[in-house]
């Protein structure tokens, strides 16, 4: 009788150690539960906000089509008053450059334009012609029209770019020879 009194025994506390192991594995499938809701509330949120900045992205890009539309438009206007055309602009370590046409139907001169920095915070402005684009028949117009100096690399100080503008104007628009 005592095997029959160990067994029941043995069957006891296999049962409580059962007991025990399912109420540690309902916690354990609770807590994991509970990690899996936060990760999944993390995850809906991570998702709306991504669809949010892809929102943002597509808003953003077209504001900057539309600024693109814009400037392309004060370009035009500009040109049109003034007969300057500024094909591209950039800044690097010397200064902030323009590539830049100005002229008429009588006569066009490329020329890059640099703004530079000089000593006691004057500003420098270089002009560089751009000739290489020109066909020689253009180029000895451009010779009638305009004085040899404008062939050339030249630097003036800022407060004389309008009467540089005014010049090159002025010999742009004069009839060919």
């Amino acid at each position: 009788m005592e095997a029959l009194i160990e067994y029941k025994e043995s069957v006891k506390e296999q049962l409580e150690n059962a007991d025990l192991l399912i109420t540690k594995l309902v916690n354990e499938n609770s807590t994991l539960n509970e990690k899996l809701r936060v990760k999944d509330d993390r995850i809906s949120n991570l998702e709306n906000e991504i669809a949010n900045l892809k929102q943002q992205v597509v808003k953003t890009q077209q504001q900057l089509k539309d600024k693109a539309e814009n400037i392309d438009v004060i370009k035009d206007l500009f040109e049109h008053l003034c007969g300057v055309r500024v094909h591209k602009s950039y800044e690097d370590d010397t200064g902030l450059w323009f590539d830049t046409s100005q002229g008429s139907k009588k006569g066009i001169m490329d020329y890059k334009l640099g703004f530079v920095k000089g000593e006691n915070a004057s500003t420098e402005v270089i002009y560089v012609p751009l000739l290489k684009q020109r066909s020689t028949e253009e180029l000895k117009t451009l010779q009638g029209q305009l004085p040899s100096y404008m062939f050339d690399t030249l630097s003036f100080p800022l407060n004389s770019l309008n009467q540089f503008y005014i010049k090159l104007s002025k010999c742009l628009n004069k009839s060919k020879q």
